[in-house]
């Protein structure tokens, strides 16, 4: 199918589909917050450039996910927020680290067991693979990745959405992988020839082309191959071995608790829906 066909499509389902380094201060709990009225600030790390789910625009905060926990912390009085935007790659290794409380917003991953505890889900993503149409049509793409050695791919650095199979054809030398940070350097790569074909999240992608100014003449030149999965946004919580944030859990569950009375509420969608409205 057409990859703006796809686009167009995902956008209109978009809110049905979806659903749903704390810095160190002093050492309260959330009892002594709401007693003493002065909220705890918590300051979240997220990433930089993953448009639209979270990146920093100028020097704000911005993104889908951006917006849940702000209106997330809306409802969470005892807590005030700030953000804090670092590239993937640097994110994870700082809360693997313990240097910082939270980071959003991974996928969880089997190889992360470091992970000490998630968030509720707060979105459904899905995972697509794109590629040239001239690509798509000299090849016969029934199987992801089998069917898809000797392909160049472009690949958001610390990313792992294709999977294991993937990077272990990578690893074998069957797929060129070529990385670079942003889905807009990547997106640069597909159209420029220099890659057949390029793995992200379906809105990010779709974010990207608009942030290119991509036209529809131009879009027509892809396709969507393969949906490769479906993930969720959260969250992650890493080691604290040093006990730095004894009000962790306690806000984490504060967090869950508001985050899931937002998706059954409808309130989520409606802020995904809204982003996309402009």
């Amino acid at each position: 199918m057409n990859f703006k066909t796809v686009l167009r499509n995902t956008v209109r389902l978009t809110g049905s589909a979806l659903f749903g380094c704390v810095l160190a201060v002093p050492h309260v709990t959330s009892a002594q917050t709401v007693q003493s009225n002065i909220p705890i600030t918590v300051t979240l790390y997220a990433e930089d450039g993953n448009i639209p789910y979270a990146f920093l625009d100028g020097v704000e905060p911005q993104g889908i996910y951006v917006r849940i926990l702000n209106a997330a912390f809306d409802h969470l009085p005892g807590y005030r927020l700030e953000i804090v935007n670092v590239p993937f790659r640097r994110g994870m290794d700082l809360l693997k680290d313990g240097k910082i409380m939270g980071f959003f917003p991974p996928y969880e991953r089997a190889d992360r067991d470091w992970i000490e505890r998630y968030s509720i889900p707060i979105l459904r993503e899905t995972v697509v693979a794109i590629c040239s149409k001239d690509y798509a049509q000299r090849n016969l793409l029934n199987s992801f990745p089998a069917d898809f050695k000797g392909a160049r791919f472009a690949n958001n650095a610390g990313y792992r959405l294709a999977g294991p199979e993937f990077f272990d054809m990578v690893e074998a030398g069957d797929i060129l992988l070529e990385e670079a940070n942003t889905t807009a350097s990547n997106l640069r790569f597909l159209m420029a020839g220099r890659v057949d074909c390029y793995v992200n999240e379906r809105m990010a992608i779709l974010a990207g082309m608009r942030e290119l100014a991509v036209d529809k003449a131009t879009a027509r030149l892809f396709d969507e191959v393969a949906v490769i999965g479906h993930e969720h946004g959260y969250v992650a919580f890493g080691p604290d071995r040093d006990g730095k944030w004894p009000y962790r859990d306690a806000f984490a569950d504060d967090l869950d608790q508001v985050l899931s009375e937002m998706r059954d509420s409808g309130e989520i969608d409606q802020l995904v829906v809204s982003y996309f409205s402009y």
